[in-house]
C-alpha cells in the first residue's frame, strides 16, 4: 500500500469523512477525489510554508547561535553556562 499513494490518500480521505475506503470509492467519483486531493496538497503547502522561518528571522538565530562561540569554535565559558 505504501507504494500506492493514491490508495494510501484514499485510506486517509476516508478516515476523515468517518468512512470505509469502500464506501468512498462508491460515492465519490474521480473528480471529487481530485478535488479533495489538490484541496490537502494546498493545505500542507500552507501549512509547510508557516513553519519555515523568514530570513531575518534565520539569521538573527544564526547570529545567536555563533554569538556563543568564541573565535576558536568552542562554546565560550559564558555560554556554556
Amino acid at each position: 500500500m505504501i507504494a500506492n499513494p493514491e490508495r494510501m490518500f484514499v485510506f486517509r480521505l476516508a478516515r476523515e469523512l468517518g468512512m470505509t475506503a469502500s464506501r468512498l470509492l462508491k460515492e465519490a467519483d474521480s473528480r471529487e477525489l481530485a478535488e479533495w486531493m489538490a484541496f490537502f496538497s494546498l493545505e500542507n503547502k500552507e501549512r509547510e510554508a508557516k513553519k519555515k522561518p523568514s530570513p531575518t528571522e534565520l539569521s538573527a538565530k544564526m547570529k545567536a547561535t555563533l554569538a556563543g562561540f568564541d573565535n576558536s569554535g568552542k562554546k565560550s565559558r559564558k555560554s556554556a553556562r
